[in-house]
């Protein structure tokens, strides 16, 4: 695999990592909102600057999740708008099932009804079109 081709999966990776951010800061977001329950309906007399606190820090992870959300959407829409570009339909849904879908090879295969090689085969081929476009 060439530089390139290397540049373009990562760009397209982007999304994966994007989603398992949104994911990690939602489950932040309900400790921290266990916590805060616990806070506000259990030892009020101990932790009232405790709970003000932990109330804020949730507001503030609900700003990041929110503020992640949208770099996910904005970033799923760019791989998407680019897959689009390759105008070949069978190539598109491979990068789909991959890339937006985060199906491994064998899912993907198993989706379209090809082997796992067939698969790769038509990644790298679709890989290799994107290099062509200014990704990075």
């Amino acid at each position: 695999m060439t530089i390139d081709e290397l540049k373009v999966k990562n760009w397209m990776n982007r999304a994966f990592y994007a989603e398992k951010k949104v994911n990690a800061l939602d489950m932040l977001i309900k400790q921290c909102r266990e916590r805060a329950e616990r806070l506000a309906y259990g030892e009020q007399d101990t932790a009232l600057n405790g709970t003000e606190s932990t109330f804020m820090k949730l507001l503030d992870m609900k700003k990041k999740y929110s503020r992640q959300k949208s770099e996910l959407v904005k970033i799923t829409d760019e791989v998407s708008n680019i897959i689009s570009e390759l105008h070949d339909d069978d190539l598109e849904t491979v990068l789909i099932h991959r890339y937006l879908l985060f199906h491994t090879i064998e899912q993907t295969a198993e989706f379209m009804h090809y082997s796992p090689e067939t698969v790769k085969r038509k990644q790298k081929k679709a890989i290799e079109k994107l290099t062509h476009y200014d990704l990075v």
